[in-house]
């Protein structure tokens, strides 16, 4: 690469002329969870005293948490800058002003103006890409990034070679200035996605999580000639995470049963119009949008079997990002993922539009899985009634000798394995 400081630019990534490829799938804060995961791992290491002292956390456990706490300042400010900005590097971009290779971890690895470039074309039996400067020896590039696609490189060389003529990536086009269309939420969401299983699974999250102070308590009383002063200090901002887990279950159980009790209008899911494409998240607002200048292509995708069939929409932008969209909780969920699937197509292809007949925003009736969302609870409160003396108060413990909750408890899992598929069954969630 040149060392000519003027070389180096700001790839204008918004411009709707620049093209990517080498992109990621579309997935807001995953480092960060994967980071939370493994810390949460050390720290459930770090109560075993065994375990702890075979990992070497008993006596480094200081160089463990300042190591998991300097990839924090990394994971958490690149996790930020994608959750907050439209347009993030991908691989390779071909820009305006130049040609652009970015590493994996988003910074510039290697940068060429237009004008300091004599070619760039494909090379050698594995057709890797050979960028070729004004000044210096030729640069053969490969990454597995780029090789989702077979014919990758040959695409990159040629755009490149298109820019060196002056000839930019078009514009993507767009629909007419007056177009908009809306699809809604089908009728008894809430049915979709085996929510009553879901609500069943918090419901022992939650004992689970009363149950774990005291656990973690006796872990600390464990270790021989006591516990070390590390865990200590974390052991309070373990509970403390424990409490905010409780509340987050609770808060969900306060939505789903003000969600089953009333009535509500039906809410829009995915929109349409000249600005782009607006995906909505539950509680409103658009989580995400895509403007026209950024699609590039779609396809339609259908998983699973029977009632369980999952429908997905796989958007890649111009940067060659990856948008896996659920479309399963939309009215008539295959045909209308099919229709938006066709929509956009006829848009990017400069095709005229289909045909769309508007969908009513059918309203959300009562349900009957309150009754299931109150047996759900009753057993955590019977399972809190059995174990909790046993548990803080060293009583004994009753729960496998108690043959009317283990009735209960069987009975409870046998309603909610097959809740969401009798409702399916007998028409009450059509799609």
């Amino acid at each position: 690469m040149p060392d000519d400081t003027r070389s180096h630019f700001a790839p204008d990534l918004a411009n709707p002329h620049s093209r990517g490829w080498g992109g990621s799938s579309h997935s807001p804060w995953q480092n960060s969870r994967g980071w939370l995961a493994s810390g949460a791992i050390l720290l459930g290491i770090l109560y075993d005293p065994k375990a702890s002292a075979f990992l070497g956390l008993t006596h480094y456990g200081w160089l463990y948490l300042l190591l998991w706490l300097a990839v924090a300042i990394s994971v958490l400010r690149s996790d930020y800058a994608v959750s907050h900005t439209a347009y993030f590097a991908p691989c390779l971009v071909c820009d305006p002003q130049g040609l652009t290779i970015y590493a994996r971890r988003g910074s510039i690895q290697q940068q060429w103006r237009w004008q300091d470039i004599e070619n760039v074309a494909t090379h050698g039996i594995l057709q890797t890409l050979r960028i070729t400067p004004r000044d210096g020896a030729p640069f053969d590039y490969r990454d597995r990034r780029l090789e989702r696609e077979g014919n990758t490189y040959r695409i990159i060389a040629a755009t490149a070679q298109d820019c060196l003529r002056g000839i930019l990536p078009p514009v993507l086009p767009a629909p007419p200035a007056d177009f908009t269309h809306i699809w809604y939420e089908q009728p008894h969401k809430h049915f979709d996605k085996s929510h009553p299983r879901d609500n069943y699974m918090l419901t022992l999250l939650l004992w689970v999580l009363l149950f774990l102070p005291a656990f973690l308590g006796a872990r600390l009383r464990v270790w021989p000639d006591g516990a070390p002063l590390l865990l200590r200090l974390l052991h309070p901002f373990t509970l403390s995470a424990i409490a905010l887990g409780i509340f987050c279950i609770l808060r969900v159980f306060i939505h789903s049963y003000r969600r089953y009790r009333r009535t509500t209008p039906a809410r829009q899911q995915v929109a349409i119009d000249d600005n782009g494409l607006h995906i909505y998240r539950a509680g409103g607002g658009a989580t995400l949008h895509l403007r026209w200048a950024d699609i590039l292509h779609i396809e339609w995708r259908e998983t699973g079997s029977g009632h369980r069939q999952c429908y997905q929409l796989l958007l890649t932008d111009r940067l060659d990002h990856i948008y896996r969209l659920d479309m399963t909780d939309l009215q008539e969920a295959e045909n209308t993922g099919r229709e938006i699937a066709a929509v956009i197509t006829a848009v990017t292809s400069g095709q005229p539009l289909p045909l769309l007949a508007p969908q009513p925003p059918t309203p959300t009736a009562a349900s009957g899985l309150t009754f299931y969302l109150c047996l759900n609870l009753l057993l955590t409160a019977w399972l809190l009634h059995l174990t909790f003396p046993c548990i803080y108060f060293s009583a004994d413990c009753t729960t496998a000798d108690d043959l009317p909750f283990l009735a209960f408890f069987i009975a409870l899992n046998l309603l909610n394995a097959p809740i969401g598929d009798l409702y399916r069954l007998f028409g009450k969630n059509r799609r």
